[in-house]
């Protein structure tokens, strides 16, 4: 591989990181608002809320005489993932693209089996463990939430990573001192955006 290319390759799988993050965090975020209620940091996810019925190992069932046997968007993009996924077992993008699927229709179990596959596919990725992270948050699992982020930081420091670790410690484990440590460092960080650096100076702002 060329220089060049090998430049653009690197490139593209940091843009794709980082729109995979920013919608993780919208994830995060919006689970936090439901356990906090009026949180002021909260926004809503941009995608439609979706809630589909069929198991990821088979296809929908037929439908019955007189219903229709239109398949929801969601569902389209589980069977799509599947049979990607049959061709090449290890792709960590379509194992954390269907974790990603059940954690929205609310299927901790089928996520948490794509996120074990994608740890062990893919130990040196920081994205599995921010996952990994999310579920346990949905779950209630604070703890284990902050150690997640902790370990995908170690692998690959993210401003939105850290922003997200901060709302953890400081809304749901009550330790200011860690959620301060992480506000300062996301601010510090030379790939903050300026959506984001809006977020953490209005969290910083903040007197708990």
């Amino acid at each position: 591989m060329t220089d060049d290319a090998h430049r653009t390759s690197s490139a593209h799988r940091r843009l794709v990181l980082g729109g995979i993050t920013l919608g993780l965090m919208t994830m995060l975020l919006t689970s936090v608002a439901y356990r906090l209620g009026d949180h002021p940091l909260t926004r809503p996810s941009t995608a439609p809320a979706t809630s589909p019925e069929a198991s990821p190992a088979m296809p929908p069932a037929a439908s019955r005489p007189g219903e229709s046997s239109a398949i929801a968007p969601d569902q389209a993009d589980t069977i799509n993932a599947m049979q990607k996924l049959r061709a090449n077992p290890d792709d960590v993008d379509t194992l954390l693209e269907l974790a990603e699927l059940f954690m929205r229709r609310g299927s901790p179990d089928n996520a948490q089996e794509f996120i074990n596959r994608a740890l062990v596919a893919a130990p040196g990725d920081a994205r599995p463990s921010y996952y990994q992270a999310l579920l346990d948050a949905e779950q209630g699992r604070f703890s284990e939430a902050a150690d997640a982020m902790t370990r995908s930081l170690r692998l690959q420091d993210n401003p939105s990573v850290r922003y997200s670790l901060a709302v953890v410690y400081r809304y749901h484990l009550h330790d200011e001192a860690k959620a301060r440590e992480q506000l300062d460092a996301a601010l510090r960080h030379p790939a903050l955006n300026e959506e984001l650096r809006g977020l953490i100076e209005q969290e910083m702002a903040r007197d708990l």
